[in-house]
């Protein structure tokens, strides 16, 4: 009786875990129209004349960083997404994303290393406009975070929250 207890319980919490854990579901964009889901990227790298030259170097550094990463999860989240280096290569259908550096503070990696604490830590602030087929404004929004890892754990956090945003917005 006990094994079977046991084993019952065991086949519970198996079939719970493998339910709820089935991780994010992928949105399918492609579903309302065929261009819904299309979508190009165009990261600008904001205005670096009041920024040293290792301050430009690394926020070149995050920006490549960001760029790809921002790709990968727009196409893991169901869009289909490219990167544009400027905005006449954007042809449409679909939507414009572009994400401008409003202010960036690459921190210091010593102080990071060997104090800790938050000390050196990194800030991020970006402008994005979101613009459809025709070159309107579609919606607009600023997001900004800091993050004692550094740079690209800036804007890890904030490719997520764009990508959320985009999910409520589209």
């Amino acid at each position: 009786m006990l094994k079977r207890l046991h084993l019952l319980c065991s086949l519970v919490l198996f079939v719970t875990l493998a339910i709820g854990c089935g991780g994010p579901k992928k949105v399918n964009k492609s579903d309302k129209n065929s261009s819904a889901g299309n979508i190009s990227v165009l990261s600008l790298r904001g205005d670096t004349q009041d920024m040293t030259h290792d301050q430009v170097v690394e926020l070149q550094r995050v920006g490549v960083w960001m760029d790809k990463d921002i790709i990968k999860q727009l196409n893991r989240a169901g869009y289909k997404a490219t990167l544009i280096k400027s905005r006449q290569d954007f042809k449409g259908p679909g939507h414009l994303l572009i994400i401008d550096v409003a202010k960036f503070n690459p921190g210091n990696r010593a102080s990071r290393a060997f104090i800790g604490f938050g000390a050196g830590a990194s800030s991020l602030d970006l402008h994005y406009q979101l613009l459809d087929s025709a070159g309107t404004v579609v919606s607009t929004w600023d997001d900004g975070v800091g993050s004692s890892k550094g740079g690209t754990y800036c804007a890890q956090t904030l490719n997520r929250n764009a990508i959320t945003q985009l999910n409520s917005t589209l």
